[in-house]
């Protein structure tokens, strides 16, 4: 019992306790099974299917069954029958959007219009199906499958590169998925296109691995299909013996098999290299016995094949009679009806253009020439109304672009305006917060300090005969109060402003230089500025460069014991430099510990993203130098 035969008894007995849904899938794929071996049968399952499907009105069921009896017809060849299941079954799986089912229900549409040589509509059906299995199936030999059907239609067609493009694509996926019978298919495939392209050598080759797998597959019946393909290559190789021997051995086995259709082919393919080698009486032999299947079973191709080369042979033995004779009946079968009536209207012309007048041909060249030129008019006035629609769409199309392009450079100027009018008026809040504030610190702070340093004058003068220690601190506090006086009026100053300028920052620096001349009297004070005084920065930037300078000349006043102190401004591309240096005693960085006054330089120059380092060696002074980022103007090279 071979292995078909016990899946269908598998199937029968399973069928028997089954139910519902079950019982469908059961009596399908039994139907599936029998379509083999016998349409009857298969078709009584199906039909049984369906009464069930419809009984218990399951869409899916019916979609089936309605499937498995299209393919018992179009096993049948009743193509119309076939065509109205397969149609039905596709009607109802797009209803309950079976994707898989609605590409199966395409592919078996393809494939009854391929075999009634409507090859468009075929190839339509095929590259939907194609489409869904690429996106939705998880089976790999579905998209294959497809892919060597729409193939063998391009294949029927004379296309052969798209027919090879189609094949080696299927044949990728099934190698890559190790399936041995689906490359051994397309393998034999490959090797017959390749027979027909004069690419004997790699038909041989593909042929060849065709034959090894089927035969290991245990499919013998195929093998002689293969042997058949590398006699043919052998006889286009001009290897006429080697050729003459396998399709003997082709021949044998096709008999064997029963297999008329091919061995037909085969008797055909034996006589060309029978003629090649002048052996022309097994020539006729074969080709006589080929023409009497052909006839007896209506093989028409090669029907007309066994003619042509009978014609071939007889003419090459010299009797022109019966090759003649061949020749005519050859073209007799190869012409259609078509082509016939086609000849008898062309001959019918013919004596119709003798026995016409010269005055008339004159007339029908004269109404050919004016249809002609009627013909160019309308062309050209097609041109110039199509042209003048393409240009008025074009027109429309860019005023409506120019349109909304003006819309949106009218809508993005009023959202600039609306943010220009936003920041002015919170940087206008910002400043009437700072004057308050400014005005508060002016008004009362600035006024109590000056109240205290009132106050510690009178009691200096009050307590004049007291100690000199007391008389110290008093001086001590109003110092103090005085300093603090000046660091308000500084801070007022940077309030004010929403923004300090470089010459504002040098002349608060002049300012300051020169209360410190007035207070020390043996240092010397040089500035030197070379920087675009057009620069900004904001009020807290312009703040914190001048308490650190601040910081720094105080330092240089109080501990350096300097003659001389200097300040260089300077600007590169993208910072502002500026150094402070003196020439007093100096100290060694590795020995002090540098105290608050670093400490608070660095964090207002971290503040602003500024850096402070400091240099210093002993009786050669210090050196501090400040880098901060600034905007660059329009005059910065």
């Amino acid at each position: 019992m071979n292995s078909q035969n016990k899946r269908l008894d598998s199937l029968l007995h399973e069928s028997k306790n089954a139910k519902d849904t079950v019982l469908i899938t059961y009596l399908n794929e039994i139907s599936w099974e029998y379509k083999n071996s016998n349409l009857d049968t298969a078709l009584y399952f199906g039909k049984k299917a369906l009464r069930i499907s419809k009984a218990i009105k399951n869409k899916k069921s019916i979609a089936t069954s309605y499937n498995s009896i299209g393919s018992v017809f179009q096993a049948k060849s009743n193509k119309d029958s076939a065509l109205y299941y397969h149609t039905k079954s596709l009607e109802l799986k797009k209803i309950i959007h079976d994707s898989i089912g609605i590409a199966d229900s395409y592919t078996n549409l393809g494939i009854i219009f391929d075999e009634s040589g409507d090859y468009l509509e075929a190839l339509k059906n095929y590259f939907i199906a194609l489409k869904i299995y690429e996106e939705k199936s998880t089976k790999f030999d579905q998209v294959p499958a497809v892919l060597v059907n729409i193939g063998i239609v391009y294949k029927k067609q004379k296309k052969y590169a798209k027919v090879l493009e189609y094949y080696n694509k299927a044949l990728k996926i099934y190698e890559e998925n190790d399936f041995k019978i689906g490359i051994v298919i397309t393998t034999g495939n490959i090797g017959a296109v390749l027979l027909k392209l004069g690419e004997n050598k790699e038909a041989i080759t593909y042929s060849k691995n065709a034959r090894k797998i089927y035969s290991d597959l245990g499919y013998k019946r195929y093998v002689p299909y293969m042997n058949a393909n590398i006699a043919e290559a052998e006889y286009n190789l001009k290897e006429y013996a080697t050729s003459i021997k396998r399709y003997l051995q082709v021949i044998k086995e096709f008999n064997v098999d029963r297999n008329l259709y091919e061995l037909a082919s085969a008797k055909i393919g034996i006589s060309k290299p029978y003629i090649s080698t002048k052996q022309y009486y097994k020539a006729k032999t074969q080709l006589h016995e080929a023409l009497n299947i052909c006839t007896t079973n209506k093989y028409k191709e090669f029907e007309v094949d066994a003619l042509k080369y009978l014609s071939e042979v007889h003419f090459k033995s010299s009797n022109y009679k019966v090759a003649y004779e061949y020749e005519q009946e050859y073209n007799l079968k190869k012409d259609s009806l078509f082509e016939k009536t086609k000849i008898k209207d062309i001959n019918e012309l013919l004596v119709k253009y003798e026995t016409s007048k010269k005055e008339k041909e004159i007339a029908i060249q004269k109404e050919q020439l004016l249809q002609h030129k009627l013909a160019i008019k309308n062309r050209n006035l097609y041109t110039l109304l199509l042209t003048s629609a393409l240009l008025i769409l074009g027109i429309i199309f860019f005023a409506i672009y120019k349109k909304n392009q003006f819309k949106r450079k009218q809508l993005q100027k009023e959202i600039y305006l609306k943010d220009a009018l936003s920041t002015i008026k919170t940087q206008n809040r910002l400043q009437e917060q700072r004057l308050k504030i400014s005005r508060d610190l002016h008004d009362n702070i600035g006024s109590q300090l000056t109240f205290i340093i009132s106050s510690i004058n009178n009691l200096k003068f009050i307590t004049k005969d007291s100690s000199a220690t007391l008389k110290n601190k008093l001086s001590s506090i109003s110092s103090f109060t005085s300093e603090t006086i000046h660091h308000l009026r500084d801070t007022i100053w940077a309030m004010n402003k929403s923004e300090i300028s470089m010459e504002d920052l040098h002349a608060r620096i002049l300012s300051f230089v020169e209360k410190a001349k007035i207070a020390t009297e043996n240092i010397a004070f040089e500035i030197h500025q070379n920087v675009d005084e057009k620069i900004t920065f904001s009020s807290i930037e312009g703040m914190n460069v001048f308490r650190v300078i601040q910081e720094a000349l105080n330092n240089a006043i109080k501990y350096a014991d300097a003659s001389k102190v200097t300040i260089t401004m300077s600007k590169d591309h993208e910072n502002l430099h500026i150094l402070i240096a003196d020439n007093g005693n100096g100290f060694d960085m590795n020995s002090i510990e540098l105290g608050n006054g670093l400490s608070n330089m660095e964090k207002r120059m971290a503040e602003i993203n500024g850096t402070v380092k400091i240099s210093s060696q002993l009786k050669k002074g210090t050196k501090i130098a400040l880098q901060t980022p600034v905007k660059n103007t329009s005059n910065d090279v």
